[in-house]
């Protein structure tokens, strides 16, 4: 039996977890839990090792997931795994590219794929973010996830936005021998009006699912997490070819791609996330994205083996 490693907390958006396993047991699959914060490396002249709580292991393969926090030991351990042969699904170095959505907007632009015209900043100025020609802008962190710190201010605030943000990095935790990086943040222009968007999740250079989102009344924010409700689209749709180019563009095996379409019809990526949610995208069109991982997994195991 074919054992499939996943980095995680099992019950963090555990609903995504129980989709995993239902797909996995359909497949004759198993599936191993490893918790990030158990993971160590142990180095000498003699040897380099990865470990999950105290022995030392080399998976079949391995997927990661709710992992952010831990990027000082994911990447290093993962990309040794890589090297004594586990076969890791999306490159850590990529995956935690893609969370910054400003050198995610950085390589799309490089490979052609339309973006959203984007300031980033650490304390925004009112001049810069003139050049976007809008009136008001959305302001969001740059790591933030499911729409959390995202707000809409008109250009006459900035200097308010500003001084709040200042704020926030002054309260941070202060305590000897541990120092946190400073968040940085994107504006851009609320096109239409905010409250729309489409997500896509692509598997192996195919996209597998596809939704329109719809905010509820009175918010900018699309995001299911918030209340959006959402309808499913073909992926026929011309928004999943932009899809793909942007998990392409970003080196990823599957995620999410929040997209939009602006006023002339041109399909924008937002934003790539290799750690997407795919419970809400799975309920919504019946794709069974879990499914498509793990089939994609084991293809690349097998082509590996060969």
């Amino acid at each position: 039996m074919t054992g499939i490693t996943v980095v995680h907390y099992p019950a963090e958006r555990g609903e995504n977890w129980s989709l995993l396993r239902r797909a996995a047991r359909a497949r004759d699959l198993r599936l191993l839990t490893w918790q990030p914060h158990l993971l160590e490396m142990r180095l000498s002249d003699e040897q380099m090792a990865v470990c999950y709580d105290g022995r030392a292991a080399v998976p079949q393969v391995l997927i990661h997931r709710t992992v952010s926090p831990f990027q000082g030991i994911v990447v290093p351990a993962l990309a040794c795994l890589a090297s004594q042969g586990t076969l890791v699904l999306n490159d850590p170095g990529a995956a935690f590219l893609a969370r910054d959505k400003l050198l995610t907007a950085i390589a799309l632009r490089g490979a052609g794929v339309p973006i959203v015209p984007t300031v980033a900043f650490d304390e925004p100025g009112e001049a810069s973010l003139r050049a976007l020609g809008a009136a008001e802008v959305i302001i969001k962190p740059a790591h933030g996830v499911r729409g959390e710190g995202i707000q809409v201010t008109p250009l006459a605030a900035i200097p308010q936005l500003a001084a709040g943000l200042r704020t926030l990095w002054d309260r941070r935790p202060q305590v000897p021998g541990h120092h946190l990086v400073r968040e940085h943040y994107l504006a851009q222009p609320l096109i239409g009006g905010g409250g729309q968007d489409l997500r896509a999740y692509v598997v192996a250079r195919t996209c597998v699912a596809l939704m329109r989102r719809r905010a509820r009344p009175g918010e900018v924010r699309a995001n299911l997490a918030q209340g959006a409700s959402a309808s499913p689209l073909a992926v026929s749709h011309p928004a999943a070819g932009t899809a793909v180019a942007a998990l392409a563009a970003c080196g990823l095996d599957f995620g999410g791609v929040d997209m939009l379409e602006d006023t002339g019809g041109t399909i924008r990526v937002l934003e790539v996330d290799a750690w997407a949610g795919f419970a809400g995208i799975t309920g919504v069109t019946g794709a069974d994205v879990a499914g498509a991982i793990l089939d994609h997994a084991v293809a690349r195991l097998n082509g590996a083996a060969r």
